[in-house]
């Protein structure tokens, strides 16, 4: 009975020292787990590219485009009625000046309009390409330091996992030896108590 107890309580304890081993065996996976789903969810963010906001650049500089044209448009006919209104109390040479004065104003305008287009299309491709630029560096970043805070953490989980294990391994080691040193203590008290029953019966 006191062997089967002794077996039992043995078989608890390397069940446990097991389960314990196992623990810190497995604890560096379970610590890097997390920062490989983060880095999985950063991979999956979607940033506006380059050709996107080109694509949008472009739109809105069309309908700018098209609204300067309406607009110098509605201006030479303005300028076309008032040349128009103003000939009917002028003279002929009054009117051919306000008429030649007009189509100046209209082409100025035409050519205000055109470059306010160039120059707002210059600052959105440049604004565009700085987004894309910053937008990129921000995720280059953002991956090195988690890429670096995941191999420093998976460094010390196996520092941490490697002392543990030696820490076990000491620890069981220590308890072979004792277990060995009362095996070999139970095994003389025995050797000693059956020389002891066998002195007495010679002496018989």
């Amino acid at each position: 009975m006191a062997d089967e107890k002794k077996t039992v309580k043995e078989t608890q304890e390397n069940g446990k020292l097991s389960k314990v081993v196992a623990f810190f065996k497995n604890l560096p996976q379970n610590i890097a787990t997390p920062f490989k789903n983060m880095w999985h969810e950063l991979k999956k963010v979607t940033w506006p590219t380059k050709q996107d906001l080109i694509k949008y650049s472009c739109i809105v500089l069309i309908f700018m485009l098209f609204m300067g044209i309406v607009i110098g448009l509605l201006d030479m006919g303005s300028s076309r009625l008032v040349t128009a209104i103003s000939s009917l109390k002028g003279t002929e040479e009054q009117v051919a000046t306000e008429d030649i004065t007009a189509v100046t104003d209209a082409e100025n305008a035409a050519e205000t309009v055109q470059e306010a287009a160039d120059q707002a299309a210059e600052t959105v491709q440049e604004a565009a390409d700085q987004a894309a630029e910053t937008a990129q560096e921000a995720v280059n970043q953002a991956a090195e330091t988690v890429k670096e805070n995941a191999e420093q953490a998976a460094e010390t989980v196996q520092e941490t996992a490697d002392q543990a294990a030696e820490t076990v391994k000491e620890a069981a080691d220590q308890a072979a030896e004792t277990v060995k040193e009362a095996a070999d203590q139970a095994a003389e008290t025995v050797q000693e108590e059956a020389a002891g029953q066998e002195a007495p019966a010679g002496n018989n």
